[in-house]
């Protein structure tokens, strides 16, 4: 989606100067901005606290079975 804003054109440049220096757009800036405002950020920690808490059940599962690696098989594996 695209939206319009009414930024003073001195406000933008010097923006945009800064996200170079930062190594990233002004677009981007905004847009993670926005993101994280909105909750965005805390719906990402969740994600990785529950990433991080099925990765600890499956690796302490799987430690009876010494030299155990993940295969394409297990990621197809699943309990409804």
């Amino acid at each position: 989606m695209s939206i319009t804003l009414s930024i003073p054109p001195a406000i933008v440049q010097e923006a945009r100067a800064y996200a170079e220096s930062q190594g990233t757009s002004l677009n981007a800036m905004i847009r993670d901005y926005l993101f994280g405002i909105t909750g965005g950020e805390s719906r990402r920690r969740e994600a990785a606290r529950t990433f991080r808490e099925l990765a600890s059940a499956v690796s302490s599962g799987n430690r009876h079975r010494r030299g155990y690696r993940f295969n394409r098989a297990d990621a197809y594996d699943r309990e409804v």
